[in-house]
C-alpha cells in the first residue's frame, strides 16, 4: 500500500517522541488501536453516542485502513479521542466527498441533502486524488482543554501517525464555523482551510449545515515534521 517513502523518517520519529513528552508533562499518555468495535464502545461511553458513520464498523469496512487514538489521564480515564481512515480517491476529492459522506449516512438511515454537489471552483480539492486520509472524531474533555497546547499536540499526533503509516497524498478534516473561526486549523497542523467546503440542506443534528475543510498535503507534512523536529513539536512554547 505504501507508494512512497518518508523524506525524513528520523524527523517523524523525533516529533512523535517530542509529542509523547508533551503528553507526559500533563500526566497523560496516548493509546493507539485499529479495533473499530472497541472504538465504538469507548466513544459511546465518553460521548454517549455512536461514532460518525465514517468510523462505525456497522456501516463501513475499514480493516487495515483505519486507526483511532485515545488520550488517557493519570487515572487511565479517557479524556481525548480521534480517528483516521484511508480512502483511495480516483476522481478528485471535490467530486468524491459529497457522495461519499451522504452515502455513508444513508447506510445508517440518516438523510443528507447537499446544497451543492461540489465545492467552489477554485477549491484545492479538485487537484487532489489518490491516497487520502480523513481525520475525524476529534474530542477532548472540557477539563483537558484547559491545558495549554495539549489539544493541539493530541490532534497533531493523529496527523503524524497517519503520515507515517500510509504516506498519503493528503490529510483532510471537516469542522464547523465555530472551530474554523478560532484559528484551530493552524494550531493543529493544517496549513490550509476552505470556507463552505460542504453545505447541507438537510443533515443530522450533529452535522453542521456549513462545513469547512482543513487540509494538509504530503509535502506540507514533510515540511512540518522537519521544522518541528528542529524547533519543537508545536507552534507555541511549552
Amino acid at each position: 500500500m505504501l507508494h512512497r517513502g518518508l523524506r525524513n523518517p528520523l524527523a517523524a520519529v523525533d516529533v512523535v517522541n517530542q509529542l509523547t513528552s508533551v503528553f507526559e508533562q500533563y500526566g497523560t499518555r496516548v493509546r493507539f488501536s485499529n479495533d473499530l468495535e472497541a472504538f465504538y464502545s469507548v466513544r459511546h461511553d465518553v460521548r454517549h453516542g455512536p461514532p460518525s458513520p465514517m468510523f462505525d464498523f456497522n456501516v463501513t469496512g475499514l480493516k487495515g485502513k483505519s486507526f483511532w487514538i485515545c488520550l488517557l489521564n493519570s487515572e487511565d480515564v479517557v479524556v481525548g479521542l480521534q480517528a483516521c481512515r484511508l480512502d483511495t480517491v480516483d476522481t478528485s476529492l471535490a467530486e468524491w466527498a459529497v457522495g461519499w459522506m451522504s452515502g455513508l449516512y444513508m447506510k445508517r438511515d440518516q438523510l443528507m441533502v447537499p446544497e451543492q454537489l461540489q465545492p467552489f471552483p477554485d477549491s484545492r480539492s479538485f487537484n487532489l486524488k489518490g491516497k487520502i486520509v480523513y481525520h475525524g472524531e476529534l474530542w477532548i474533555a472540557s477539563s483537558t482543554r484547559r491545558q495549554p497546547g495539549l489539544t493541539d499536540a493530541f490532534c497533531f499526533m493523529g496527523m503524524v501517525l497517519s503520515h507515517m503509516k500510509w504516506q498519503p497524498d493528503a490529510i483532510w478534516a471537516l469542522v464547523s464555523n465555530t472551530m474554523a473561526m478560532r484559528g484551530m486549523a493552524t494550531r493543529f497542523g493544517y496549513l490550509r482551510q476552505e470556507r463552505s467546503f460542504l453545505n447541507w440542506k438537510i443533515s443530522p443534528e450533529d452535522v453542521p449545515h456549513n462545513e469547512w475543510m482543513l487540509l494538509v498535503e504530503k509535502a506540507d507534512m514533510e515540511h512540518l515534521l522537519e521544522e518541528r523536529s528542529n524547533k519543537g513539536p508545536m507552534s507555541i512554547e511549552f
